[in-house]
């Protein structure tokens, strides 16, 4: 696990980015941060594949265009792909600039779909959380300990 230490631009949105916050500066509770993290909600970035533009429906939800598809996003890390997970949907937002439409789900639930994967809390923010496949696995595993 690395994390990169931000500035104080970085306003905290929820209680999983006070902890983060809390985590990149007192290094001693980045394990009691990934036991919490496991089983909170986050959320993925769903990208507009192909033809078309994301619309607003009456209702202010997207509309996606017939014969569409979303695909996560996905983040360079290092020349590495990484599956990017986001804390607030605003952290989302300013990552990615083209149209998108935002998920919840858990941080367990994306690992156990994903097993081998590399992920990125936050990619292009100032409190990033870098989890290779062997820091997930051992968090499914209830394993905490920062690697």
């Amino acid at each position: 696990m690395s994390a990169s230490i931000g500035s104080a631009a970085f306003q905290p949105q929820n209680e999983l980015e006070i902890e983060l916050v809390r985590a990149a500066h007192e290094p001693h509770l980045r394990t009691a941060f990934l036991r919490g993290m496991i089983d909170q909600q986050v959320y993925l970035a769903l990208l507009l594949a192909g033809e078309g533009k994301l619309e607003a429906g009456p209702d202010g939800q997207a509309v996606i265009p017939e014969g569409a598809r979303l695909e996560i996003g996905s983040a360079d890390r290092g020349g590495e792909r990484a599956l990017p997970l986001f804390s607030a949907p605003v952290r989302a937002q300013a990552f990615y600039r083209q149209d998108h439409v935002i998920a919840p789900d858990t941080v367990r639930d994306i690992f156990a779909r994903h097993v081998g994967a590399r992920f990125v809390l936050n990619p292009g923010s100032d409190y990033a959380l870098d989890l290779d496949a062997t820091d997930a696995a051992a968090m499914l595993r209830g394993d905490y300990t920062a690697h």
